[in-house]
């Protein structure tokens, strides 16, 4: 008896479940969610001359570098030293950037970096953003150096 009772309850429970399952969902408590069709910007994004804040890099992987501008008006260059540290056996790649006062951009990459590996960027006679990212072993870049390169002549007179 007690078989049957289980039963009949299994039974009647499947029943009430599937039945459940079969009502048509009330259209009228419906909400209808939009949204906005996403805008692909037609022009490049403005250059920022702006330095943020660099990354914070693990002391595993911290390497340093040196950014020096040339002094001369007539080759204002701009030169990036890879000077290695602790994370020197682990960089891959230093990629240097600057985005110059007239809006221009030069970017160069150095696989392998050695000791004292350079990297020579056209600057301006006025004040310059340099970026250097580093790119280690497990594939994550850092930037390591962002800052305002300014021109400073060797006579500031003329």
């Amino acid at each position: 008896m007690r078989i049957q009772t289980i039963s009949g309850l299994l039974i009647l429970c499947t029943a009430l479940i599937a039945a459940g399952c079969m009502e048509s969902p009330d259209l009228s408590q419906a909400t209808v969610v939009t949204t906005a069709p996403t805008v692909l910007p037609t022009a490049s994004p403005t250059l920022s001359l702006v330095p943020e804040p660099i990354d914070m890099v693990p002391s595993t992987y911290h390497v340093e570098v040196q950014v020096v501008k040339n002094t001369i008006s007539t080759d204002p260059s701009i030169t990036v030293t890879y000077e290695g540290g602790q994370g020197l056996a682990f960089t891959t790649s230093m990629t240097a950037q600057v985005i110059r006062s007239d809006r221009q951009v030069e970017q160069q990459t150095l696989d392998h970096p050695k000791m004292e590996s350079e990297i020579v960027l056209s600057g301006t006679t006025h004040t310059d953003r340099v970026l250097v990212f580093v790119t280690m072993a497990n594939g994550v870049t850092y930037k390591v150096f962002d800052k305002d390169m300014p021109f400073q002549p060797i006579n500031p007179q003329h």
